[in-house]
């Protein structure tokens, strides 16, 4: 499964996609495993996004990651598990956003 991540701050973005080893999506399609990484958001702050890489080139981490999510009205949740191709996780200020949700 492919994982993009565009909130620039988190320990596990790395090019705009998620290195984690486990995600959990709660209920308000809130990705649980963010954590704000001080040094990139101070980076950030100061210079700009010098982390932003290309979609295109941006390395893409295709494994087989375990993905919980909780929101139980979207239509690739069974089971509380996630059976998208992939997830896109979007900055949305203080949080990340799961935005590959899709009620059914």
């Amino acid at each position: 499964m492919e994982i993009r991540c565009k909130k620039e701050d988190c320990k596990h973005n790395t090019g705009c996609s998620c290195a984690a080893h486990y995600l959990e999506i709660m209920r308000g399609t809130q990705c649980n495993e963010y954590i704000p990484d001080p040094l990139k958001g101070a980076l950030i702050m100061q210079n700009g996004n010098i982390f932003a890489v290309a979609e295109d080139l941006a390395p893409t981490h295709l494994q087989s990651v375990p993905l919980e999510c909780h929101a139980k009205s979207c239509l690739y949740n069974r089971d509380c598990g996630c059976h998208a191709c992939g997830i896109t996780v979007e900055d949305d200020d203080t949080c990340a956003d799961c935005v590959t949700f899709c009620e059914h």
